[in-house]
């Protein structure tokens, strides 16, 4: 809808000489009378109803594609129509009324809307912070317009990435509250709406989830060093009793490590903060971003009251534990790392250098996000960023959505076009979704086909990336244009289902004679008879043919040697997350668990012995230590050494099959999942030749145990013995 729609006709101010200026209004009410507040603050705002902070949300409202701007100043230009939309956020504020004068104010900031300091991907900006409101209460509406008063506020610098500045010795005290006398605020400049497409925010703010204890690790005076207990994103807490301390606090992920490193360590004005302290009872901390960071440094006589971890409120919805450390290692790691990359309804690559909803990252991971977490509505939002960043015209789908720059390739990122509402479908059975998707995924499947030559995926839009894969142990080897046109067979297939799912047979039935066409092209191409190999397997490369349907028995076989024998991965971050279950699915989970669990160099093992507590961008070690997209694998735990999968066709996890892969190395395991359908657990204990079993599933889900060639109907609670 329009902002005339969504406000009722309120007008958009803003402030004229702040980023992070204030506001306040002052209305009349009656005590206890329903009201309810829809408002809009561009890029973040807090809201504060007689001196009360209305929610605990923060960085508020969710990033998006926000409205036009020219993409011809970004560093990958792109010539594409896209759609634009802009959340707002409603509020319940009957119990913070008074009878009489009430006092409404408002803080803005700067987020992803004006993010005007790191220009590494060129110019990102869309504006400069805005506000527009409407109060809807029973003795008549409050309309924003140049009647609520402004003036700069006491924040001078704030932005995602290099921090902020807060001077409290020009804070108005008492400006959010009645009887503030506002002599130095003014009218506000009204200005024209931004054209988009209004609507109230689904998916979940930002919140101070949890807390942790820093650790003073190292004094030198003027400084001191902490530490906290894991790599992690929010900030630390400091209180002051003095007026006119300054405070400076930096963030780093990393201060020694003899290993080749070049990641976020300390650097100047990079994720740093500053307090002038006032003197009062208050807690400094940034208003308007996060920091992803192990260790923080101090300057000022003042030590930390704790530090906040800040992400988007999507609770876990699973567990799992095992006798074998690396596999726990695994989970636990995907796990804090996913959340630390979820922030204003975006899954991010990194929470600190970046902060882009890279879209490979974020399809590679979208499966094991939605099945063990909450995050429903979440990944329903991200669905919508993806969608806005199709072009109108060609169909293509750039590498971050939303679209913020940034490089990749057009499988294994645009490809998130198909792979996330498929994948949405698989866990949430939302048939409405998946069909309003369907006619942007077959735009998509054509935009790949517009970019091939005989077959092959060869190229995407000029001057921009056209990856395959990213981030092996060694320098990419693996065929850029093999890599996506294996990827472009795997969403034709993914659409074809899709188009059996929905009825709609017909609108995609011309895939079926392209499928073919494409995997022959792949065939000839990239198949060598005498190696029985696709590209020589060359990191991995064989089963991302193989699991098209292509090859035979023998080349499947090579690859079940080659890593029998390799105990390693030797891939990036898309074959990754392939070769275990093309391994699994072909009954070699020994194989695939001895990848998860290895001990070797290129493992998540080596992550866990060098003291990391979340997922590394590259297997050695080099840049970002909080990058969730190797984490993709963390499902297999659950799909295949629990063997918690849904029945063929299945959705939403109405009709469960429980079939656990035994393998040497692991002999106890649990965990479970909260599904759409109920909680489903597997609980394991393996001795010898046999195992026990126990099984739970709720009574709403149609549940199996298979095993052995013997498969049966269970509902609650049940005990199994097999041999193995």
């Amino acid at each position: 809808m329009t902002s005339n729609e969504l406000f009722k006709g309120a007008k958009w101010i803003e402030c004229t000489d702040s980023d992070s200026p204030l506001f306040r209004k002052e209305f009349d009410a009656l005590k206890g009378e329903k009201a309810v507040i829809t408002i809009c603050g561009l890029g973040f705002f807090h809201l504060y109803i007689n001196g009360k902070k209305v929610s605990e949300d923060l960085l508020t409202p969710n990033a998006t594609n926000y409205s036009e701007r020219d993409l011809n100043l970004l560093n990958f230009p792109l010539k594409s129509e896209f759609s634009y939309r802009i959340y707002a956020v409603k509020y319940d504020i009957t119990d913070y009324l008074l009878d009489g004068k009430n006092t409404l104010a408002v803080m803005l900031g700067n987020g992803y809307y004006n993010q005007n300091k790191r220009m590494a991907e060129g110019n990102v900006v869309f504006g400069t912070p805005k506000l527009c409101y409407v109060i809807e209460k029973e003795s008549g509406d409050i309309l924003c317009d140049e009647t609520t008063l402004t003036r700069k506020g006491y924040i001078l610098e704030n932005n995602l990435y290099m921090g902020e500045e807060h001077d409290y010795s020009l804070y108005p005290d008492g400006f959010d509250k009645n009887g503030y006398s506002g002599s130095d605020f003014s009218e506000s400049t009204v200005i024209p709406a931004p054209e988009s497409n209004f609507q109230i925010q689904f998916s979940p703010s930002d919140k101070v989830i949890r807390s942790l204890e820093p650790k003073l690790i190292k004094d030198e005076g003027k400084t001191k060093l902490y530490e906290v207990s894991e790599n992690t994103v929010g900030y630390a807490v400091f209180k002051c009793s003095e007026k006119g301390k300054k405070i400076v606090v930096s963030y780093a992920e990393e201060i020694y490590d003899e290993r080749p490193y070049y990641g976020v360590k300390f650097a100047e004005g990079y994720q740093t903060d500053i307090f002038i302290t006032d003197g009062s009872d208050r807690e400094y901390i940034p208003e308007f971003t996060w920091h992803g960071f192990r260790y923080f440094r101090v300057e000022g006589d003042v030590e930390p009251v704790r530090v906040d971890v800040v992400h988007s409120d999507c609770p876990v919805t699973s567990s799992f534990e095992s006798d074998n450390e690396n596999l726990n290692w695994l989970y636990d790691a995907y796990i804090k790392t996913q959340l630390c990359n979820m922030h204003t309804g975006v899954p991010s690559d990194c929470p600190h250098r970046e902060r882009l909803g890279y879209t490979g990252d974020g399809q590679l991971c979208c499966e094991a996000g939605m099945m063990l977490l909450d995050s429903r509505e979440f990944y329903r939002k991200w669905l919508y960023d993806i969608a806005d960043c199709q072009c109108k015209n060609s169909g293509h789908v750039p590498h971050t959505a939303p679209w913020m720059g940034g490089g990749g390739g057009p499988s294994g990122w645009g490809g998130a076009m198909i792979e996330v509402p498929y994948k949405f479908y698989k866990i949430y059975g939302d048939k409405e979704l998946l069909d309003e998707f369907f006619p942007k995924m077959l735009h998509f499947l054509d935009y790949l086909e517009n970019r091939s030559e005989n077959g092959l995926v060869y190229r995407e839009e000029e001057s921009g990336w056209c990856l395959g894969d990213w981030c092996p142990p060694e320098k990419i080897r693996i065929p850029e244009v093999y890599v996506n046109t294996c990827l472009y067979v795997r969403f034709m297939q993914q659409t074809l289902e899709a188009a059996q799912i929905l009825g709609r047979e017909q609108e995609a039935a011309h895939l079926n004679e392209r499928i073919e066409k494409v995997k022959r092209a792949i065939h000839v191409a990239y198949y060598s008879p005498h190696q029985n190999t696709y590209c020589g397997d060359i990191q991995g490369a064989s089963c991302l043919a193989l699991q098209t349907g292509l090859g035979d028995e023998r080349a499947k076989q090579e690859v079940f040697d080659k890593y029998e024998k390799l105990g390693m991965f030797d891939s990036g971050i898309i074959v990754t997350e392939a070769l275990p279950r093309f391994l699994f699915e072909n009954g070699q989970g020994q194989i695939a668990f001895d990848l998860l669990a290895s001990d070797k160099d290129v493992s998540f093992a080596y992550m866990k012995r060098n003291g990391a507590t979340t997922l590394w961008e590259n297997w050695n070690g080099a840049d970002s230590r909080n990058h969730p997209m190797f984490g993709s694998v963390t499902k297999y735990l659950f799909t295949y050494l629990l063997g918690i999968r849904q029945s063929e066709n299945g959705a939403a996890y109405k009709d469960v099959v429980i079939t656990p892969c035994f393998v040497d190395g692991m002999n106890r395991a649990k965990g479970h999942l909260t599904t759409e359908s109920g909680v489903v657990s597997v609980d394991y204990v393996k001795k010898g030749n046999k195992a026990t079993v126990r099984v739970y599933a709720d009574p709403n889900i149609n549940a199996v145990f298979a095993y052995g060639g013997k498969s049966t109907a269970f509902s609650g609670e049940a005990e199994f013995e097999v041999e193995i």
